[in-house]
């Protein structure tokens, strides 16, 4: 007979080096309290870097919300495992059965994930659940993003479907036994590999596919850096495809980039602070590209219509990328990728309130205009993915609603309009919008009303002097567009000044 433990090592699909340690079921509040161990070893890789480090202690017990099990709530205990690296210091490992910081397994996730999309709303799948409304939010989110699987889990199994249900899971064979191969710490001479990584961030690419190629040679079954060594193939064969003619140069780097992040955002390369590091040395190469076609002083956009600013932001030069991109708001002052790059470029010098007044101009040009994919702002990246589901998975509308609710979520704050700063123009734009809505109920139409009406009702005092609008009929209209928000308008804003 199977014993609990190693039933429960398959039910959570675990792999060496962790382990079930102990299974307590709980009669009264129907619990099962699964505590999970990771075998006693030397080194254990990184997070960072992956580099194999002395393993130095163990993190305080940690808690995750697993799949119910025989209709018992399962939780899974463990402490996860701390290395000290030499490139990164004291670092904790992550859990191979959940996200970082998640309280939920992966598995869980899922669950969680396909319930709200079958329920088609967050609050009823919580109750459903039986967990916060603020987990579903969080999980919600990771999923919008396609948040990959952590390094080091054991291949993805489809969950037990049974077992969400609270039915008895079912019992599969047992794993076959596994092969014998050399000890990976065995092969332990990392200085190939460390060379590699320092000549990639330097992108001497040519050197660092040499140095992970001659790692792989003498090390078949030791550190695996395929992922890196597919990044470095990839890069340098796109660097070497650039065109000859110096003008088109700079356009071309910033496509490749792109398709790099692409490329190698699957193995999370890209993602962290080596990413970073390669990021930063790849676009001092735009500039230099750039700067050898030709002069870049006074330019404010490189050829293929690329803010030099945006370039200047991405290579981590923030005061220059400022001083660039706001020459270029009086050329384009509808651009909302522009104020979007100055957001993350004021971010980047350590200026948040600045950058979230750029980012609410950017928003109340057009948020779909914005650079999405390169926005340094994570709360407001998060917001745009919690937002699909409230939409109808639909992203430009998701989009378009965004500006509102993050007034009303405290990310953006009021924005004065004084009558000779722009109000009357505000006016304007909100009665043009409000004719184009009455002859065409479009759903991206009635979104951008909804936030203009919230800047003119934040700007009361001042619309005394302006006689062509009428505040209770903006009201009026804001309430039809969306009645829940509209309320909570009234009741966080309106009501608390906020």
């Amino acid at each position: 007979m199977m014993e609990i433990r190693d039933f429960y090592t398959q039910l959570l699909d675990l792999a060496a080096p962790w382990t079930v340690k102990e299974v307590v079921a709980k009669e009264g509040p129907e619990i099962v309290d699964a505590h999970l161990e990771c075998a006693q070893t030397d080194r254990l890789p990184c997070p960072h870097c992956d580099l194999l480090c002395p393993v130095c202690g163990c993190s305080p017990q940690k808690t995750w919300r697993h799949l119910d099990t025989c209709g018992k709530m399962t939780w899974l205990h463990a402490g996860l495992p701390i290395v000290d690296c030499p490139e990164h210091g004291i670092q904790q490992l992550p859990a191979p059965w959940a996200h970082a910081d998640s309280p939920a397994t992966l598995a869980f996730e899922g669950w969680v994930t396909r319930l709200a999309e079958g329920f088609g709303d967050m609050k009823k799948a919580a109750h459903f659940a039986g967990v916060e409304y603020a987990l579903i939010r969080r999980i919600l989110r990771r999923a919008a993003c396609g948040e990959p699987p952590l390094a080091g889990m054991a291949k993805p199994k489809t969950p037990l479907s049974s077992t969400a249900a609270g039915a008895k899971p079912e019992l599969r064979p047992p794993a076959a036994p596994p092969q014998p191969q050399l000890n990976l710490f065995a092969q332990n001479d990392l200085s190939l590999v460390n060379r590699g990584i320092q000549a990639f961030k330097n992108l001497e690419l040519e050197k660092a596919v040499e140095f992970f190629e001659k790692h792989r040679s003498a090390y078949p079954k030791g550190y695996d850096i395929s992922s890196r060594l597919a990044a470095a193939k990839f890069l340098l064969r796109g660097i070497g495809e650039a065109p000859a003619e110096p003008s088109a140069r700079p356009a071309y780097l910033c496509r490749l980039w792109d398709s790099f992040g692409d490329f190698a955002g699957a193995d999370g390369i890209g993602r962290d602070a080596f990413g970073a590091e390669i990021k930063s040395a790849f676009f001092a190469r735009v500039i230099e590209a750039a700067e050898s076609a030709a002069s870049v002083e006074g330019l404010s956009f490189l050829p293929g219509d690329i803010p030099l600013g945006y370039v200047l932001l991405q290579a981590g030069r923030y005061e220059e990328a400022i001083l660039s991109l706001q020459n270029c708001i009086p050329k384009m002052p509808q651009s909302a990728a522009i104020y979007g790059y100055l957001g993350d470029a004021y971010r980047g010098r350590g200026d948040y309130e600045v950058a979230r007044r750029c980012y609410r101009e950017a928003c109340l040009i057009d948020p779909a205009a914005i650079d999405w994919r390169h926005l340094h702002d994570e709360d407001l990246r998060e917001l745009k993915q919690d937002l699909l589901l409230e939409y109808g998975f639909d992203p430009e509308l998701a989009q378009a609603w965004l500006p509102s609710h993050a007034r009303i979520d405290g990310l953006f704050e009021r924005k004065v309009v004084r009558i000779h700063d722009g109000l009357k123009e505000m006016v304007d734009d909100y009665l043009a919008l409000e004719k184009a809505l009455s002859k065409e109920k479009s759903p991206l139409l009635s979104a951008k009303l909804f936030f203009r009406g919230m800047v003119l009702c934040e700007n009361r005092e001042n619309l005394k002097f302006i006689k062509t609008i009428d505040l209770i009929q903006v009201r009026r209209v804001m309430k039809q567009a969306n009645p829940d928000l509209f309320e909570e308008f009234l009741e966080k804003i309106v009501g608390g000044k906020g």
